[in-house]
């Protein structure tokens, strides 16, 4: 008999966190290897964060289990989560955290980005470095490479975190975001999902590349 399941995660919640991953890495790719094509790595870093902005307001109107007010839980739930380990059909407290952290660091590394510039100022340069002083280029910059290296042991631990919880609960986590479905069972938070529409997350998305791109453009005076 097929194993009873129920919608844990909507379609534009899983596509966005895929896109992310998928940017993230090529963001990398480009900077270490797209010297030649400045644009490249641009273009991933506007990527970035229209999706985060996306997510941002995905996580007021989305679907229930992609909503802010589902798994961004005071210290004291975090503490009775650790106790009690409850399951969760969406985010558990203190997965949720992880997530709040991982999309703040995002958005950091990319609006550093935009402040960003090589030494010399020929190869590459964010579309608004030409509106702050060379001292706070350059402080973008660095800030830029530290932020990534923090981005790189969050998603270790993360992706540990993830791994570890599936074996030791049995519970199919990295399926599930792939899927969209998760076994029926008595959750903490919910039975099943609500999930979000996609015309709404195509709304969300248009007013997210209007957010990131209009005032780059307004001030920067150019994208590329």
């Amino acid at each position: 008999m097929k194993e009873a399941s129920v919608v844990a995660w909507d379609g534009p919640t899983r596509v966005f966190k895929w896109a992310l991953v998928f940017v993230v890495v090529d963001g990398w790719i480009s900077n270490k290897y797209g010297g030649g094509f400045p644009a490249w790595h641009k273009l991933n870093g506007y990527t970035a964060l229209v999706l985060i902005v996306f997510r941002i307001l995905w996580g007021f109107v989305g679907g229930s289990t992609a909503r802010f007010g589902s798994f961004v839980a005071m210290p004291g739930k975090v503490m009775a989560y650790l106790a009690d380990k409850k399951k969760f059909l969406g985010h558990n407290p203190l997965g949720g955290w992880m997530v709040v952290a991982l999309l703040a660091l995002v958005l950091a590394m990319a609006t550093t980005g935009l402040f960003s510039g090589d030494e010399d100022r020929l190869i590459i340069d964010g579309p608004l470095a030409k509106t702050v002083s060379d001292a706070t280029v350059e402080s973008a910059a660095l800030w830029h490479r530290r932020i990534f290296t923090a981005i790189e042991l969050f998603v270790l631990v993360h992706i540990a975190a993830n791994v570890i919880y599936a074996l030791t609960s049995r519970e199919p986590l990295i399926r599930a975001m792939i899927t969209g479905r998760k076994p029926a069972e008595d959750y903490a938070d919910m039975p099943a999902a609500e999930p979000g529409p996609w015309g709404r997350a195509l709304a969300c998305l248009a007013v997210a590349a209007f957010i990131v791109l209009a005032p780059i453009y307004i001030v920067g005076g150019r994208l590329l």
